[in-house]
């Protein structure tokens, strides 16, 4: 298998997991309670040379091109007759970091109003070493990148 079908599969196993956790957080009193489900998987490649990968914290592990894209795959999960949503997204990175998660709550915020919050949004990473860093808030992550890369943090907020 490519690695793209592996963090697929890996996606939908998880994406199992969560449908047969979530029926409480949806409100859902019957177990034959049918739910609407989206899908959605988007580019969030971020720089490919030059940058530090995130998670080994080593300064000599960099970037030096693009052997596979980044991807974002989305779930959304609603019930009718409540209209309350889980939105549950796996990334194709080592983690999901406070400062990305709360840029995408703001870009969900503007386009849904208080549809999409902390409370029903997941964001999760395949947890890969092999991605760019500087996405985090936290200077222990950020070291080896020297600092925050504006670059990554927006390109995985808008892949997202």
């Amino acid at each position: 298998l490519s690695a793209s079908s592996m963090a697929s599969n890996a996606t939908i196993a998880v994406l199992c997991a969560v449908l047969v956790l979530c029926g409480t957080c949806l409100g859902a009193d019957e177990p034959e309670a049918n739910y609407l489900i989206g899908r959605g998987m988007y580019d969030m490649t971020g720089p490919a040379a030059e940058i530090n990968f995130m998670g080994y914290a080593n300064p000599a592990q960099t970037g030096r091109g693009l052997h596979l894209r980044q991807f974002a795959r989305a779930f959304v999960i609603a019930d009718p007759t409540t209209h309350k949503r889980f939105a549950f997204v796996n990334i194709d990175g080592c983690m999901a970091s406070q400062v990305v998660t709360l840029q995408v709550l703001d870009m969900l915020r503007v386009r849904y109003g208080s549809v999409y919050t902390a409370d029903n949004v997941c964001i999760t990473g395949t947890h890969t070493h092999s991605t760019p860093g500087g996405f985090f808030q936290y200077v222990l992550f950020d070291i080896t990148s020297v600092g925050a890369v504006n670059q990554t943090i927006q390109a995985y907020a808008n892949g997202i």
